[in-house]
């Protein structure tokens, strides 16, 4: 019986190592990422878009996110990621 407490205790501590890492809960694709990263490194620096990057996909799910990228190719200011980037702006 120890042994199987043992074994529930182990996994819940896996779990909870895992839920503690910070990531978001569903990551984009490493090439949506660096897609964004490139992109946004053109007027800001590196930290300041890994940061909006991260909060991005804490707050949007990836097609969120696809239609975001969608009104941009229509020259639309998506008020949105404007607002992520600036507020990592001062992190």
């Amino acid at each position: 019986m120890s042994g199987r407490r043992g074994a529930a205790i182990g996994a819940g501590l896996l779990l909870l190592a895992a839920s503690c890492r910070g990531g978001p809960p569903n990551p984009y694709p490493p090439d949506v990422v660096e897609t964004f990263v490139t992109s946004c490194r053109a007027s800001a620096e590196e930290r300041v878009c890994r940061c909006a990057i991260d909060h991005i996909q804490r707050r949007y799910s990836l097609d969120e996110f696809r239609a975001f990228e969608a009104r941009i190719g229509k020259g639309e200011a998506v008020k949105e990621l404007i607002d992520t980037v600036a507020d990592c702006v001062g992190k």
